[in-house]
């Protein structure tokens, strides 16, 4: 009889009400802080490739002005109206930053032409600009192509270091003498000012 007694006692053993509850507030509590460990990871990972995108954004972007600058060189051209465009202007307030003629313009498919372009920036709002012209001497403003290189931008600011090494904010720089010829700068610095990022600052060489 003590035997049986022993068996119903160890069959009738089991999760009690209260334990349940625990367990269940145990796994409840333990799957809120997977969660947010997982969340935090994604967010961690989304956030990362946003910036990621954002610093291919401005490797382009200064490739593209670095390849530009480099090229430029002493060859005046025309616009639409047969008027005399400089080699290089650049100036404070205009609607483009900056306009010039480059040399090294790529041409894989043999098309004839020459190797001159013309190229401006400009800012529309908070993008960045770059346009190019097939031809130095144009005949259409239909001819231009505009790209968009890198948006969020508050401000791009250039300076120009002269043959006696001073900086000016301008080109031809306010002080040259209009009916004397202008030798190129030695380089040309840009500053661009990112809404996230803050200012970005490099100086690019002129080659001659």
């Amino acid at each position: 009889m003590g035997h049986q007694t022993n068996i119903n006692k160890r069959g009738s053993s089991g999760f009690t009400l209260i334990e349940i509850m625990i367990a269940m507030a145990i796994f409840a509590i333990l799957s809120v802080l997977a969660y947010g460990g997982l969340n935090s990871v994604i967010n961690s990972r989304e956030r990362t490739l946003v910036s990621m995108a954002r610093l291919q954004e401005l490797q382009v972007t200064m490739s593209h002005l670095q390849r530009d600058m480099q090229q430029i060189i002493n060859r005046p051209g025309r616009d639409e109206l047969g008027s005399t465009l400089a080699d290089l202007r650049a100036s404070q307030g205009e609607d483009l930053i900056i306009q010039f003629t480059r040399n090294g313009l790529r041409n894989p498919a043999g098309i004839v032409r020459g190797h001159l372009q013309r190229v401006a920036y400009k800012l529309d709002e908070d993008k960045l600009l770059r346009l190019s012209w097939p031809y130095v001497d144009r005949a259409s403003a239909d001819q231009v192509v505009e790209n968009t290189l890198i948006e969020n931008i508050k401000t791009l600011d250039l300076r120009f270091l002269d043959q006696q090494n001073n900086w000016h904010g301008n080109w031809p720089a306010l002080s040259a003498d209009p009916n004397s010829p202008v030798a190129l700068p030695k380089a040309i610095e840009v500053k661009l000012q990112m809404e996230d990022w803050g200012d970005i600052i490099r100086v690019f060489r002129v080659s001659r």
